[in-house]
């Protein structure tokens, strides 16, 4: 089905197409893609002002004929709001334009997913999740569709939002969802770890990482926050990171580690490269660690499973397709 104007996808149109494992499956697709160098990033903007006030653009395009687009979005403390543009690759006709703040929680709970089905040990059944803020309940939708479980142990700082939330999603889930009022008792037997907070010093010692073995560090994308103390990414055996350009300007604990000049990052993989070479969990691997910066691939795996979906369900709201004459020449 085509669509001659601008479709308006509303948050409702998003989640009522779009579940957690069609966007694992969906950006799972589009990393391997990028791997084969048919999909291609866009480097980040980012500006930021005045008290926690900031601005970002994420883009991509399918190399190979398809869509591209750019997310963009702005976070104050006061609020905020997210676009997604979807265009055409081939004719650079828009043909949707998406609200897009459930747009980047699946994607960015879908590349911890992504992440935890190729690298955490397959036999592990009991995870932590750190963090329990609207991001943390796709993640925790992302743990429960690639690995099967026996208990999540949550904390956050907040006994109360603790509470909330595991009285919300226990229900949703087969496994036991455990309120833990510390972050050792959090750790303490956890294999697999998803930490997202937005934390500005880091606060997850190696004292704390003696069970896991696979970690998701996707709280802190800017270069002023980090989660993990530098000792727990010295001791990783393999490092994975969405998109090297993105993590070498913004991901502290990298660059702390690894230093700012690219050189210095060839021990570094990326999921796509992984992902196109059937690369799994290395054999004797301690602990893997994936620090998820967020890309633009990202947000157009979801952004085109969406506009699939309404197209076929007939969703959305129909705009005039954009103006290309020049008026002002006429």
């Amino acid at each position: 089905m085509q669509q001659d104007g601008v479709l308006y996808l509303t948050e409702r149109d998003v989640v009522s197409v779009l579940d957690m494992p069609a966007a694992i499956n969906a950006l799972a697709d589009m990393l391997a893609a990028q791997g084969r160098q048919a999909v291609k990033n866009v480097p980040k903007a980012l500006g930021t002002w005045g008290d926690g006030c900031s601005m970002h653009a994420l883009g991509s395009v399918m190399t190979d004929g398809g869509q591209c687009g750019f997310k963009t979005w702005v976070h104050t403390p006061r609020g905020g709001g997210s676009m997604f543009s979807l265009f055409d690759a081939d004719t650079g006709r828009l043909q949707a334009l998406i609200e897009a703040r459930a747009l980047g929680m699946m994607r960015t709970a879908a590349i911890s997913g992504v992440a935890t089905r190729a690298l955490a040990p397959r036999d592990t059944r009991i995870a932590a999740l750190i963090g329990t803020g609207p991001q943390a309940v796709t993640q925790l939708a992302a743990l429960a569709a690639v690995q099967e479980l026996d208990e999540v142990r949550v904390y956050s700082p907040t006994a109360e939002k603790r509470a909330a939330f595991v009285a919300k999603l226990a229900p949703r889930y087969s496994f036991a969802l455990r309120d833990c009022a510390s972050l050792e008792e959090a750790m303490d037997g956890a294999g697999i770890v998803t930490s997202i907070t937005r934390a500005t010093d880091p606060f997850i010692t190696p004292a704390l990482m003696q069970s896991c073995q696979h970690i998701n560090a996707v709280g802190a994308i800017l270069p002023a926050k980090a989660e993990l103390e530098q000792a727990v990414v010295q001791s990783a055996d393999l490092i994975v990171v969405d998109d090297k350009d993105n993590a070498l300007r913004g991901s502290r604990e990298l660059r702390e580690r690894l230093g700012t000049d690219a050189a210095g990052w060839n021990q570094v993989s990326s999921l796509s490269e992984r992902l196109a070479q059937n690369l799994g969990r290395p054999e004797n691997a301690r602990l893997t660690l994936f620090k998820g910066m967020g890309m633009g691939l990202s947000d157009l795996a979801m952004a085109t499973t969406v506009y699939q979906g309404a197209l076929e369900r007939g969703l959305g709201i129909a705009l005039p397709a954009q103006t290309r004459q020049n008026l002002l020449l006429d």
